[in-house]
């Protein structure tokens, strides 16, 4: 068996890494029911188990192949509970571009988790894995994620008209993308 780093990213009220199985438990008890899969591509688990499942599969793989994706659990350190998650994405395993997608459980919106783990997964990809251009996207109408992503810089690209099919409707999508150099720009 390979023993395998654990990602680990401290920010003032964060820690970005794996979850426990009691904080998976946790986080699907505040997700299941809400409506946060309405704004999302993921339409949620389907079972208990699908979370776990996941963050199985993810501690399988090696967080310092900058081929595949690196996905952290957002945890709250004053309470120690898994509050989100945001993943860094390769597209075609090109650790120069990548999608970041992230979500946040209801009850912690509106209080700048988002954007405050986001923006450590913008500095880590930029810092550390040698990205060149990160994008995200969100449904046009998700306000919410849009101004996470351009509190940190990104900027709005475009609409994808009906990008992705969720529950049965085509949906539109906006786009938006930070550079490396926007990011150095933002940091002198």
């Amino acid at each position: 068996m390979n023993v395998v780093n654990v990602p680990v990213l401290e920010t003032p009220r964060l820690r970005l890494t794996w979850p426990s199985p009691a904080q998976i438990d946790g986080y699907h008890q505040a997700i299941v029911g809400t409506e946060i899969f309405d704004t999302l591509f993921w339409d949620g688990p389907s079972n208990p188990r699908d979370l776990h499942d996941f963050w199985t599969d993810k501690a399988s793989h090696d967080p310092e192949d900058l081929t595949l994706s690196l996905d952290v659990a957002a945890i709250e350190r004053a309470s120690d509970r898994y509050i989100g998650g945001v993943s860094l994405r390769p597209v075609e395993r090109d650790r120069s571009i990548l999608d970041i997608g992230f979500a946040f459980a209801v009850d912690s919106h509106g209080k700048g988790y988002g954007t405050e783990a986001v923006g450590a997964m913008v500095d880590e990809a930029f810092r550390n894995r040698g990205a060149q251009r990160i994008f995200g996207n969100a449904f046009v109408g998700n306000h919410a994620s849009r101004n996470v992503m351009e509190k940190l810089g990104f900027l709005y690209e475009g609409t994808l008209r009906r990008g992705v099919c969720k529950r049965g409707t085509w949906l539109d999508q906006w786009m938006l993308a930070i550079t490396r150099p926007d990011w150095e720009a933002r940091r002198r």
